[in-house]
């Protein structure tokens, strides 16, 4: 099942590995608690449109990691 989330207040973040990716840290309210949310993208392509603190809608499969949320194989819609 995919989630979605609509955000605009995030950080973009950036990795060195396989040529370097983006992701998103921000913070977001799930079942009623205040939880940090990281967003992994499933295309490169997504992970370039990525300008912070404009608002995006995004969709992706969610699980929990102890407190943080994971939102994998994301696509910016």
């Amino acid at each position: 099942m995919l989630t979605e989330f609509v955000i605009e207040d995030y950080k973009v973040q950036s990795t060195g590995a396989d040529g370097g990716h983006y992701y998103i840290l921000t913070i977001v309210e799930y079942n009623g608690k205040i939880r940090k949310l990281i967003v992994l993208f499933a295309k490169k392509s997504d992970e370039l449109k990525l300008k912070e603190n404009l608002q995006i809608r995004i969709k992706g499969k969610l699980e929990e990691d102890g407190e943080n949320l994971i939102l994998f194989n994301s696509e910016l819609e």
